[in-house]
């Protein structure tokens, strides 16, 4: 195997979802790698449907929390949240796929430079569109929970490579 090989399967296995932070600032150098990482994910047709709000404001999160209070209940304020946005004047068939991919990349490049992360879904598109004073043509599609983690994770299970397979032809 290549090294840069064991290196990408490292940080597929050892990355988490951290639901948990302490209290420590993200510096801005690393938010702009995370959005550089978002900005390599692949789109098709390069449509690049996305777009991002950072959210560092203290009395916005806890804004947030009060609409949230299911999915953020368990997330301490701060550090950082990240929305990724669907810009609707970009869209294609596939862009939740494309905003995956982004998410795929922020998730990863967190993990790589010392940081936690964690999607978060399920939430009232509009209510967060017009807290967050949105433009008519941003959608938002996911939270992202962004900080220091406050503790390690451990590694859930995964099902073997031969119960993924349906078959071969």
């Amino acid at each position: 195997m290549s090294v840069d090989y064991d290196a990408v399967m490292r940080a597929i296995k050892n990355r988490r979802s951290i639901r948990r932070f302490n209290q420590a600032t993200v510096e801005r150098e690393k938010i702009e790698m995370l959005l550089e990482a978002a900005r390599w994910a692949p789109s098709a047709g390069n449509a690049q449907p996305w777009e991002f709000v950072i959210i560092t404001d203290g009395d916005t999160i806890q804004r947030l929390k009060t609409v949230m209070t299911g999915i953020m209940g368990n997330i301490k304020e701060g550090p950082v949240l990240l929305l990724i946005c669907i810009n609707k004047k970009r869209e294609t068939v596939w862009t939740r796929y494309d905003i995956g991919c982004a998410l795929q990349n922020i998730l990863l490049c967190a993990h790589c430079t010392g940081l936690g992360a964690c999607a978060i879904g399920g939430f009232d598109e509009s209510m967060i569109g017009r807290l967050l004073d949105l433009p008519e043509h941003l959608e938002p599609s996911l939270f992202i929970t962004v900080g220091y983690p406050e503790r390690d994770v451990p590694a859930p299970s995964r099902r073997a490579i031969d119960e993924l397979v349906a078959r071969e032809v």
